[in-house]
């Protein structure tokens, strides 16, 4: 990341962001998991964390409502602590370019 995360960030629009990056992530496990049903134990653990993932995404989703009226606050300390940039980026409401699809990045 560039410049740090300055900008006061709206609570609920902050859990709102949370919630689209769980449901993102509980698509990217039931993709993962696809064909993969050898393993019982490993595809119960596998739903398991996908429905949790949506399950938190609804969660987050829902109680940003209540919070649209409360003012923003600074997390830049919280987002400078996020170890992918892209998803720090995101939830600061930043775009941050993809790796190119179909390319693996190692860490």
């Amino acid at each position: 990341m560039d410049e740090p995360f300055a900008l006061p960030i709206p609570p609920a629009l902050l859990l709102r962001r949370l919630a689209a990056e769980l449901a993102a992530a509980a698509t990217l496990s039931e993709e993962i998991g696809a064909g993969s049903a050898q393993d019982i134990v490993r595809a119960q653990g596998q739903d398991l964390l996908h429905q949790t993932l949506g399950e938190l995404s609804l969660f987050l989703e829902r109680a940003a409502v209540p919070m649209d009226a409360l003012p923003a606050c600074d997390l830049s300390n919280a987002l400078a602590q996020v170890r992918l940039s892209a998803l720090a980026a995101r939830l600061a409401g930043r775009q941050e370019e993809a790796a190119p699809s179909g390319e693996v990045d190692f860490f």
